[in-house]
């Protein structure tokens, strides 16, 4: 149950409902500490709106006024309960969930869903070597192979080198760039023209933690 949605569209819905969730928590309050004057206040609206609906569910008394005060009637008191509800029973520790289940409202999570440390590994690919002092590259998932990032996932960590032997690993990388979206531009400068460059693609979640490299590839810087 959307936590929006709750409350029933049709009036023969919303009718039953609120008198269930009512009586609830009138049977309640004192036990869930609801102060009696919003409970007051709630109630006045559940007999005005109450008598309003018997009104035009009756064909003898049904009128187009009937139906316009009935429809006003609803949405101040929908209103009402939406408050209501809010300050008085969603956050209450003394409202079980088992409560909020009988009087027909959506339980909320409590703990955040956690995000999975990523288990895949960028697959890289130089799309454009050819404009000066730029290498561009995209990547992909290697696992699902799209260009959609996995679930949790923040962007791609780029590591680089530009080196005259190949590097002995990762940590030896003296640059790095956190990008969310492909594809990646790298700049480099005049005097780095001709010499190559190593790099390698990681994926990183949305709370910081990476997941493995990928292989190290290599590139002429143009």
């Amino acid at each position: 149950m959307s936590i929006h949605d709750f409350i029933p569209g049709t009036d023969a819905q919303f009718d039953p409902w609120q008198s269930v969730l009512l009586d609830a928590v009138q049977k309640s309050a004192e036990m869930w500490s609801i102060p009696i004057d919003a409970l007051t206040a709630t109630t006045e609206l559940k007999t005005k709106w109450e008598a309003a609906y018997s009104i035009v569910t009756d064909p003898a008394t049904k009128t187009s006024s009937a139906v316009q005060v009935k429809n006003a009637t609803r949405k101040e008191y929908e209103s009402q309960l939406r408050m209501f509800i809010k300050s008085y029973i969603t956050y209450n520790p003394k409202v079980s969930d088992k409560d909020k289940m009988d009087m027909g409202l959506p339980v909320h999570k409590t703990t955040r869903t956690s995000v999975p440390v990523p288990t895949t590994v960028p697959n890289v690919t130089v799309i454009d070597r050819n404009t000066i002092r730029c290498i561009t590259i995209s990547f992909r998932d290697s696992v699902s192979e799209s260009r959609a990032k996995p679930a949790g996932v923040q962007g791609a960590v780029v590591k680089w080198i530009v080196s005259d032997t190949p590097p002995t690993g990762i940590d030896v990388f003296t640059n790095s760039l956190l990008d969310t979206r492909s594809p990646i531009t790298l700049e480099f400068t005049d005097q780095q023209r001709g010499k190559t460059v190593y790099f390698a693609l990681a994926w990183q979640n949305t709370k910081g933690e990476m997941g493995h490299f990928g292989e190290i590839q290599s590139s002429i810087v143009p």
